[in-house]
């Protein structure tokens, strides 16, 4: 170990002391952890029979390369190597349908249809994605004329739909069979996006071009008064209303459901103005999008009023959630159950909405025993563990099954897995991420048929190498047969224990929040450049390597990364005041979790459930229900509903 590691070591035992003082809970003295590696395959001795030649792990890992090498030609529209690495027998399957599919779009995009078809067909229909469905559907409405029903369904959709879908619906719309209320409805829905080209497409279709200028349009006309000697000019702004065409309307509809025009403080004025020249459909959809809006920005009032007066038969699944969640911070547990009545049936059998649906039968004196014990029948999520604790059921963590050592053989002979763990290895050796990504694609590919016995087994494989993700990606896999263990993994155990104690908080939260940034992979790293197992943005530990003295660190090490990332979530705890709220900042930013607070105490559940986010509020969630676990794997005991608590007002 050379001098620069001995001062590396000293400082980062320094930081974890400096941190301990800014804790608010006083923790017994703990032994310093000894430095983690970096991450490597830990058990790694288990025979490949398709890979016993190092010629063969080669040629795989060559073949890694070209898969992403033909990947990047796709997107440059360069069809030749895509074709010869499908053409290669030996290129494992889940990186062939993955690169058929982005090939498929990109000859969608380019109506090469013969190629497409041929692709097409070779796809397995799980790997189908709705834009390839969708171009397929296009394909043969341009080879056959005949309308799918499919163009129909997506026409209804007030989804933001992707390229293939939408240039399907314009297919149909030229061809005049779809109805025209439908079309037009599609047209708001891209101005909503602020999607315009797509919303003139659809408009030209049925033979109504929007006008070259979206939005109201106003005239400014200038008086000039004498007032004694002197000249006094007055400005004066007319809205000119549209005409009552369905282009016209919807031209002026922009200025309200647009991203820009919705968000502007004069929208409602904008909205009245407009009122009495719009139909009935176009106010309702109006009123949808602002209710969205209002309940977003959390202004829970003016969002029921837009949604009261909004058509609920032309709701997304999106409206309808948030239209619940604006009774649900307002506790209008009346409304709840009325909302909930009404959403579409797939929404009704969501367990957070069993589980909220429940709870204002309760409120309003209704037996709710079977919407809890539905909830709590849905797994083991977050409205699972909270109906589970109204019903009085304990937390279960108890293991019923173990993996089999002849499965695990059997496993082992599988082509499949075997590239999966080649692929794993040569990434965990050279710290290659796409190829680690690339391993986790194929290991999934591999388990996809497994029975529930074989998925423990390949969760206890993966996790004896260090495959940690796919370890829980398998084990979380059944319902019948359970392994906490290796659902709920806790490797690094003296080194988060040793930094979430120094730092004052509970290791199962730092668990439960490692688990669902990371899986415990250090080679993971986010779309924005976060790194590492507590996926600590660059600007982040630089901040945090200031606030605790240290001035030479690796973030990408595992003993810093746990370092910095406890001491920022301890930070954020002693801050806010809450672990919820902690919880969240650590994935928003803290100014966000508390800008989310409202102006009364609230129920953590309802604060969660309530963040405007989609990304942050499935987080809290996730993590806080990881921590229960996590929490009942270590030997303690409590509630998933106490440790939510109360959520203090906002100053």
């Amino acid at each position: 170990m050379n001098i620069q590691h001995l001062k590396k070591i000293s400082l980062l035992t320094l930081a974890a002391l400096l941190a301990a003082c800014t804790a608010s809970t006083q923790q017994d003295e703990v032994a310093p952890v000894a430095e983690t590696k970096m991450e490597q395959p830990k058990n790694y001795h288990y025979h490949l029979p398709y890979f016993a030649k190092s010629s063969d792990r080669q040629a795989l890992i060559d073949n890694f390369y070209h898969y992403r090498n033909a990947i990047n030609a796709v997107k440059s529209g360069d069809n030749f190597q895509a074709a010869e690495y499908l053409a290669d027998n030996t290129s494992p399957e889940a990186l062939k349908n993955n690169l058929r599919q982005a090939w498929l779009v990109k000859l969608g995009d380019n109506a090469d249809w013969e190629t497409f078809a041929t692709q097409y067909a070779l796809l397995p229909d799980a790997s189908r994605n709705k834009n390839i469905n969708c171009y397929n559907e296009l394909m043969n409405i341009t080879q056959t004329k005949t309308i799918s029903v499919e163009a129909a369904i997506q026409a209804k959709s007030n989804d933001n739909l992707p390229a293939g879908c939408v240039k399907l619906i314009t297919a149909a719309a030229y061809s005049g069979s779809l109805n025209k209320d439908d079309v037009w409805r599609r047209v708001w829905v891209s101005l909503a996006y602020n999607k315009t080209s797509e919303a003139r497409a659809l408009a030209d279709a049925v033979n109504e071009p929007l006008p070259n200028k979206l939005g109201i349009q106003t005239t400014t006309t200038t008086s000039v008064k004498k007032k004694g000697k002197k000249k006094i000019k007055t400005k004066s702004t007319t809205v000119q209303l549209p005409n009552g065409s369905r282009s016209s309307n919807a031209a002026a509809l922009y200025s309200i459901v647009s991203p820009a025009g919705r968000n502007k403080e004069s929208v409602l004025t904008q909205f009245n103005t407009l009122s009495g020249s719009l139909k009935a459909d176009e106010k309702a959809f109006a009123h949808g999008i602002l209710g969205l809006s209002s309940a977003k920005d959390l202004n829970m009032h003016a969002a029921l009023r837009h949604f009261q007066a909004g058509d609920e038969r032309f709701f997304t699944n999106e409206q309808w959630e948030w239209y619940a969640r604006a009774a649900l911070r307002l506790q209008r547990w009346d409304l709840i159950e009325q909302i909930t009545d009404k959403m579409p049936t797939e929404l009704q059998n969501n367990p957070a909405w069993q589980y909220w649906r429940a709870r204002a039968f309760v409120a309003n004196g209704k037996d709710a025993t079977a919407l809890y014990q539905a909830a709590a029948n849905s797994g083991r999520n977050f409205y699972a563990v909270l109906s589970q604790e109204e019903l009085g059921v304990p937390l279960n963590s108890t293991n019923n099954a173990t993996a089999q050592i002849p499965l695990i053989n059997n496993i082992l002979q599988d082509k499949n897995i075997n590239q999966a763990l080649v692929l794993f290895e040569e990434s965990s050796q050279s710290g290659g991420r796409d190829m680690r990504v690339a391993a986790g694609l194929q290991w999934r590919y591999a388990v996809a048929d497994f029975d529930e016995e074989k998925l423990i087994a390949s969760a206890q494989l993966a996790n004896d190498i260090g495959f940690y993700e796919m370890a829980i990606y398998s084990a979380d896999k059944t319902n019948e047969l359970l392994n906490f263990d290796l659902r709920y993994l806790s490797p690094y155990r003296d080194t988060t224990t040793y930094y979430a104690k120094q730092n004052g908080i509970d290791p199962a939260w730092v668990y439960g929040l490692i688990r669902q940034e990371s899986r415990f992979m250090m080679t993971a790293q986010s779309g924005v450049g976060a790194n590492g197992l507590m996926q600590i943005m660059p600007a982040t530990a630089r901040l945090i390597a200031k606030q605790i003295g240290v001035s030479d660190y690796d973030i990408n090490d595992i003993n810093t990364n746990i370092m910095m990332g406890t001491w920022y979530l301890a930070d954020g705890r002693n801050k806010l005041g809450h672990e919820v709220l902690a919880t969240a900042g650590y994935n928003a930013g803290p100014h966000r979790a508390k800008k989310w607070q409202a102006n009364v105490p609230l129920e953590g559940a309802i604060y969660a459930e309530t963040i405007p986010f989609n990304e942050t509020r499935d987080y809290v969630k996730k993590v806080m229900t990881n921590t229960m676990y996590y929490n009942a794997l270590f030997g303690h005991s409590g509630s998933l509903k106490q440790r939510m608590g109360t959520i203090s007002a906002r100053d």
